[in-house]
């Protein structure tokens, strides 16, 4: 049976890979992620020089969504650009950094909790233990 896949694509480059919500193009999740997330700028910048007659050339520094490793990986280069070619202020800077770093060690717990539940969800089960006592514990009682 074919169904369509979520054609939502991670900063990394992996696909989500759950079913899509009927006649949309997203999972349950990515749906109302990008229908509800607000497009955050962080700053823009001018490309080269301005030329007369001509648009200027401009380049825009989105804020990744923080789904994988990549992403923060993104979102730390972006801060210290803005930060080193003096488009963000020092305070944003910091409530960037500390916001990123808070997201880097969530994804390293979601990532352990995760591999730990896929560990417990191989791993071969124990027989039940009989409803009958050991023979030992009978004797003893005796």
């Amino acid at each position: 049976m074919d169904f369509p896949m979520c054609e939502y694509v991670k900063t990394g480059g992996g696909r989500c890979g759950s079913p899509a919500v009927r006649d949309d193009k997203y999972c349950f999740f990515h749906r109302r992620l990008m229908y509800h997330m607000p497009y955050t700028e962080l700053f823009s910048e001018l490309l080269g020089e301005i030329e007369a007659g001509k648009l200027p050339k401009i380049a825009n520094f989105a804020f990744p969504f923080l789904d994988d490793g990549a992403a923060i990986q993104i979102g730390f280069m972006q801060v210290v650009h803005g930060l080193s070619h003096g488009r963000l202020n020092t305070r944003q800077g910091r409530l960037l950094l500390s916001a990123l770093h808070g997201a880097a060690a969530n994804l390293k717990f979601m990532n352990e909790a995760i591999a730990e539940g896929a560990k417990n969800r191989f791993e071969r089960k124990k027989p039940m233990a009989s409803a009958e006592p050991p023979v030992e514990a009978i004797e003893q009682a005796k």
